[in-house]
């Protein structure tokens, strides 16, 4: 009851002068996450761009800027029915060799343009990266995709190659050099040529950026690169990855939530991908937003949470343990077995 009243007697002083957490940000003060209002004092858990704002208080916890609690605009919204039944089509496709078995079975209208099978390792042993672009005339779409992690080996390599450390990414902070690299020798083994092509033919088409696990992050660092090359700009890309791991720095993430205004990581329950590497250390990374979680088996009507922050310990950093199960459970199938079956 006390901090209603406090928190009335401050509106009535005009401290809450943002109804937004970026808002107040930029009008130089702190946003209180405890109660949503700007610069309300004291308060347990506070947000600001500044440390020396809140110095003297007796705060439990400071968060980052990043993490202002905010949900896409209406206009950008998540739609489960679309992400069911169009986009994971594309995910699952990228688990078949021949992708256009999936399309053809579940999406005909979508046409395989261009396979990219290529080693991607520069360090290790030989590990192949795969990925597709595909049209849709009817949708009037391009899509560009990339497969996720494939076998112990390359895994081990994602691992030992978090040492290396982050790589520059244009003027837009650092990403993780091992999916940096593995974007790069897909681009240059073909897809760079294709999707000017496909740009060239189809102008006006928007385009589908998809992947899982470690080609989720790979195509996080995709739909970023056309922007910087100046290929598309961010109102023609939809990004939508599955159990992405963390991919660039805190300069990344805040350059990404800036520049795409459609851009979801989904995650199933426990799926252990989302949470590596980890935040700590010299090269701590970052995720971006915005984190779509089903706390459940994402069959058909399972609720689902949108992530009002970025990262930290929100949704489904909050789980106890972790599953890699749940990392190849999605939508109520292992759809990596069923994209290799040609998705019957």
């Amino acid at each position: 009851m006390l901090l209603l009243k406090t928190l009335g007697i401050a509106l009535i002083l005009g401290l809450a002068t943002a109804d937004k957490c970026s808002d107040c940000l930029a009008q130089g003060k702190h946003w209180c996450v405890t109660v949503n209002s700007c610069g309300f004092t004291p308060c347990v858990t506070t947000i600001t761009v500044c440390l020396e704002q809140v110095l003297g208080q007796k705060l439990n916890k400071l968060e980052k800027a990043l993490n202002c609690p905010e949900l896409p605009d209406k206009a950008h919204a998540y739609d489960d029915s679309f992400m069911r039944n169009k986009v994971f089509i594309t995910h699952s496709a990228a688990y078949n060799m021949d992708p256009q078995k999936c399309f053809t079975s579940k999406m005909p209208s979508m046409k395989v343009s261009k396979v990219v099978n290529v080693n991607c390792d520069r360090y290790g042993p030989k590990a192949m990266c795969f990925s597709f672009t595909a049209y849709d005339t009817t949708q009037r779409v391009i899509a560009l995709t990339f497969r996720g992690t494939e076998g112990g080996t390359q895994l081990t390599e994602e691992i030992l190659d978090f040492f290396h450390g982050k790589k520059a990414f244009f003027d837009a902070g650092n990403v993780f050099e091992y999916f940096y690299d593995a974007f790069l020798f897909q681009w240059i083994a073909g897809l760079s040529q294709d999707l000017r092509n496909l740009k060239y033919k189809y102008p006006d088409y928007e385009i589908w950026v998809t992947g899982h696990s470690m080609g989720g992050a790979i195509a996080s660092i995709a739909a970023s690169y056309l922007v910087k090359t100046g290929l598309y700009t961010s109102d023609k890309i939809k990004l939508v990855t599955l159990g992405q791991p963390r991919t660039g720095d805190y300069a990344f993430a805040q350059w990404h939530d800036a520049t795409f205004p459609y851009s979801f990581r989904i995650v199933h329950h426990r799926d252990i991908a989302a949470h590596i590497p980890p935040m700590e250390g010299q090269d701590e990374l970052f995720h971006h937003r915005t984190e779509v979680w089903y706390n459940n088996n994402m069959t058909v009507g399972m609720p689902y949470t949108l992530c009002a922050e970025a990262d930290g310990l929100y949704c489904s950093a909050r789980q106890l343990d972790y599953s890699a199960e749940d990392h190849i459970w999605y939508f109520g199938i292992n759809f990596v077995d069923w994209g290799a079956a040609g998705c019957p």
